[in-house]
């Protein structure tokens, strides 16, 4: 019998709120994965085509495993209440019409070696905030990517995430959020593919939101892919409502729950109008999507932290975007912004969160605290009002 060679495998966590083993494989059935001893059979998730010539495979694991192995790969256990929690997003390595990254140089593009350094840390659970692919176009000519694969194929996928973040996969479970560089129109099959936490492969624009349940933290996943930054949305005004009214019902009865998705809620004027009051017992929004950290307190609402700081290109204008991603809502105090690539490490404290932001070899370069719906950073390279 055709034994399928594992390509790789994670431990991430389905729109059901569960954990669940995931693999690809380079052809044929999938393998068994065994869990404290105990060999369940993977089911095919996604079976090969011409741009993903492999297969994905998946299988639920309960939420107190111990020992998870696929093949000689050990997956790290589910995390039942974290007290380290890392965040990253907007990881890929861009390759645009006008806008191109050294994806061979570790110092212009450090996923690979942000990777190794999270695994060291040993989190409980590393949440990514969206946006895993960004080779888009052909390397151009003289630029530092030559033979770089792009578009949605099994290729790209596998040089700007499987590959880079292997580390990760065997050091915490994996809370995914989808980003709008997993749009239908952009990379969404591949999203679906591999990565997305509904039973579904078909790409749709949006999907439901779900709860994550991890001790008495609980993580309200949102999908706002295709949500604009700004604007008038008339058409999709519905859909928000009905999504929020799905956030208000999960967050229901949670002691501390944080709003989890890739772009800042804020900034649109019909997600915001739609909130109503979905947010209010939420002790923090976290997001994405603009490349940099930024953590800002607003009146009335839950402070919004954005962790775009991966490995993608920055965006080093971090004043005019501190303004952009609040969508003009009133900022109490000042706010703090960090161009810098790297992570967030957010650690369980007797008062709330100790967030300390780590540079890709984990050096810290500031920290911030989160306490009682109020996020307060120092040691900011200058102050940004």
């Amino acid at each position: 019998m055709l034994i399928a060679a594992v390509l790789s495998a994670w431990l991430q966590y389905g729109a059901d709120g569960k954990p669940q083993a995931r693999a690809v494989v380079d052809a044929g059935p999938c393998p068994a994965v065994t869990i404290d001893r105990r060999e369940v059979a993977m089911r095919p998730r996604a079976g090969p085509s011409s741009s993903f010539p492999d297969v994905v495979c998946e299988a639920a694991v309960p939420t107190d495993a111990h020992d998870i192995r696929i093949g000689e790969r050990s997956l790290p256990a589910p995390a039942r209440d974290p007290r380290t929690i890392v965040v990253l997003g907007d990881t890929g390595c861009r390759i645009a019409l006008l806008n191109v990254q050294s994806c061979d140089d570790v110092d212009a593009w450090p996923l690979p070696r942000t990777a190794r350094t999270i695994a060291g840390l040993h989190p409980d659970l590393v949440i990514h905030v969206g946006d895993y692919l960004y080779r888009e176009r052909g390397c151009p000519p003289l630029a530092h990517c030559a033979g770089s694969p792009h578009g949605d194929v099994a290729a790209a996928w596998t040089a700007d995430w499987l590959a880079p973040a292997a580390p990760l996969f065997s050091a915490a479970p994996l809370v995914l959020v989808r980003g709008n560089h997993e749009e239908c129109d952009r990379n969404g099959i591949g999203w679906f593919r591999y990565l997305d936490p509904h039973d579904a492969t078909a790409c749709t624009e949006a999907t439901p939101p779900y709860a994550v349940d991890l001790g008495d933290l609980r993580l309200i996943v949102f999908d706002s892919a295709v949500a604009e930054d700004a604007g008038v949305e008339v058409k999709r005004e519905p859909i928000y409502r009905r999504q929020f009214a799905r956030v208000r019902a999960l967050a229901a009865g949670a002691s501390a729950a944080w709003f989890v998705t890739h772009r800042p809620p804020y900034t649109n004027e019909d997600e915001r109008s739609a909130m109503d009051d979905a947010l209010s017992s939420f002790e923090l929004v976290l997001a994405g999507h603009i490349h940099f950290f930024a953590a800002l307190n607003l009146a009335s609402l839950p402070p919004l932290i954005v962790n775009g700081e991966g490995g993608t290109k920055l965006d080093p204008d971090y004043s005019s975007l501190l303004r952009f991603a609040t969508g003009g809502l009133r900022v109490e105090g000042d706010p703090f912004g960090s161009a810098h690539f790297g992570f967030a490490v957010y650690t369980r404290t007797a008062a709330g969160w100790s967030i300390a932001l780590r540079d890709p070899d984990g050096t810290e370069r500031a920290h911030c605290r989160l306490e009682k719906r109020v996020v307060r950073c120092l040691n900011s390279e200058a102050p940004h009002g």
